[in-house]
């Protein structure tokens, strides 16, 4: 991997340099690229100046239009390329953005927003509420969680280019959260409406008509994307960088270097090891705030329906076997703090009050006599299988082999499985063919969003990864996950999601290890870093580059 380098790389303090190039045999490739994809060539492939932003990522996206596809590479990219109704501000409180007011009906069943009337997509057509109608229906019907999003939508209503009305079936305090980006791009229906299924339109990747602060210049796919800025953008961004560059660099330590040799501007990480080395780096800053809003929690799924886990004493049995204090503190530097509920501890609904699961290897014991697993005289009760979803050693493989030891104690066998690649992890995981598995899931910042999806009966759909693929069913939680979700008001609905965490502690078919820490990295020349509650998954409006 070639990167994008400064001159006086070397001097201490870095400083930004004039002018950054492109290694040649890169910038000949990129040229290919973007006359292949019929984009314009970007102003400044060759020799960027320091109105660039590098942006340093591992992942690379599929598609960058978030309307169909979850996750942070594509919000990454696609919430620069297209705007939203709303943005949410630190509090998770809503702003307008699209939409410059809105209001609610007194029941809660009806959401009037009122559209800007200069916003253009990158085409220079105007935005309207067509747009944001079509553009809600394309979410709903075709993201992976859309039914969590707007489920209780039952139509939307256009009486006039400006004017959007929001019919529902009942109360829905996660809308606000739901049309915020990266949730609801506002994507063209001139250009995306000829079609059934917007999710394999060639236009999410290549040729893209947005309608955010940045138009797309060139996506060399696995390696580069290239943004120039909207200069005639509905909303101030006169200090924003004229230009944001995703460089994809495959390898985290790699990044890492990038990142500490000035090569990158920014990245974004929960691997504690690179917190821990990168903060202790002069001209580079681990923001101490940020992602709160995506609410990440690593855990150990169980698949119910397998063999020797069905019986929850059994499940409370492993949780009491590991040692979380050694996770978080020892392996994972005291970075992170453990998770005792299926809901991020920075939520507002989190409940403190719940069961903890510290290690207590006579507890383990005695529930798995108990269920009907005695030791044997070998010293071993049952075999298990173990997957992880495939990350770096740390974050993946070093806590699958801490729960191995930790549950060969009290006589559990665990077989670990790994897999090539996340898509060969996903399709086993998501099919059931599975019996424990180490995963990473966020919240996305309302519980009706980002947590009821694992549990909920009618979520239990094979092949759709980050489903219920517990196959865990309870009448009980899908009851007051629905309650909670149209609640009238903040106290009934945080007193119906404590009642939801008391039973999924003690049934236990996800057991909550850590409460993750993403943090943004960046030099000292990135100035107003969005260090928000979705970090860089959020319109760079007011970040710049100074030298």
């Amino acid at each position: 991997m070639k990167f994008i380098r400064r001159k006086n790389d070397a001097d201490r303090p870095r400083r930004r340099s004039s002018v950054r190039w492109i290694m040649p045999a890169v910038a000949f490739a990129a040229a290919l690229t973007v006359t292949a994809s019929g984009c314009a060539a970007p102003s400044a492939l060759v020799g960027t100046t320091d109105d660039t932003f590098i942006f340093g990522t591992r992942s690379a996206p599929r598609v960058l239009n978030p309307a169909v596809q979850s996750g942070l590479a594509t919000a990454t990219p696609g919430t620069q390329l297209f705007a939203s109704p709303i943005r949410l501000n630190d509090k998770l409180e809503p702003e307008p953005y699209l939409a410059k007011s809105w209001k609610e009906s007194a029941d809660g069943k009806t959401m009037t927003l009122h559209l800007v009337e200069n916003a253009k997509f990158h085409d220079g057509q105007p935005i309207t509420s067509q747009d944001v109608a079509f553009s809600l229906g394309v979410v709903k019907r075709e993201h992976p969680f859309g039914a969590n999003l707007f489920g209780p939508v039952t139509k939307v209503e256009t009486p006039d280019v400006h004017t959007v009305v929001i019919k529902m079936s009942r109360r829905h305090p996660a809308l606000m959260s739901a049309m915020s980006p990266p949730f609801l791009p506002v994507i063209p229906k001139h250009v995306y409406g000829s079609d059934d299924t917007v999710a394999d339109h060639p236009q999410n990747a290549h040729d893209v008509v947005g309608s955010g602060p940045y138009r797309l210049a060139s996506n060399i796919e696995g390696k580069r994307i290239v943004l120039d800025k909207v200069d005639n953008f509905f909303l101030p961004n006169d200090d924003a960088p004229k230009q944001v560059l995703f460089e994809i660099i495959g390898d985290e330590n790699t990044l890492a270097l990038a990142t500490e040799k000035g090569e990158v501007d920014m990245m974004v990480t929960n691997t504690p090891s690179v917190l821990s080395r990168l903060g202790n780096v002069d001209d580079i800053t681990v923001a101490d705030k940020g992602y709160e809003g995506i609410g990440s929690i690593s855990w150990l799924g169980f698949n119910v329906k397998s063999k020797n886990v069905t019986d929850k004493r059994v499940r409370q049995a492993i949780a009491y076997a590991i040692d979380r204090d050694y996770l978080t503190n020892k392996l994972h530097r005291g970075q992170f703090e453990p998770a005792t509920s299926p809901i991020a501890s920075g939520s507002p609904y989190f409940d403190e009050s719940m069961p903890h699961y510290d290690r207590d290897l006579d507890k383990a014991a005695d529930l798995l006599d108990d269920a009907g697993y005695p030791i044997g005289k070998d010293g071993t009760r049952f075999t298990i299988q173990l997957d992880y979803l495939p990350g770096s050693a740390e974050m993946a493989s070093s806590v699958a082999e801490t729960i191995k030891a930790n549950l060969k104690e009290v006589g559990i066998i665990v077989r670990i499985r790994s897999s090539a690649d996340e898509p060969t992890w996903g399709s086993r995981v998501s099919n059931y063919d599975y019996d424990m598995t180490l995963d990473n899931v966020w919240n996305w910042g309302d519980p009706a969003v980002g947590v009821e999806r694992t549990y909920l009966c009618s979520n239990i759909k094979k092949g759709v990864l980050w489903a219920n693929m517990s196959q865990y069913c309870n009448k009980d939680v899908d009851r007051l996950f629905k309650k909670a979700a149209a609640a009238p008001d903040e106290k009934t609905r945080k007193d119906d999601y404590s009642k939801v965490q008391k039973i999924l502690t003690d049934e236990l078919p996800v057991l909550p290890l850590e409460n993750q820490t993403y943090r943004n990295i960046y030099s000292n020349a990135v100035k107003n870093p969005p260090n928000g509650p979705f970090g860089i998954m959020s319109p760079l409006l007011d970040t710049s580059i100074e030298g």
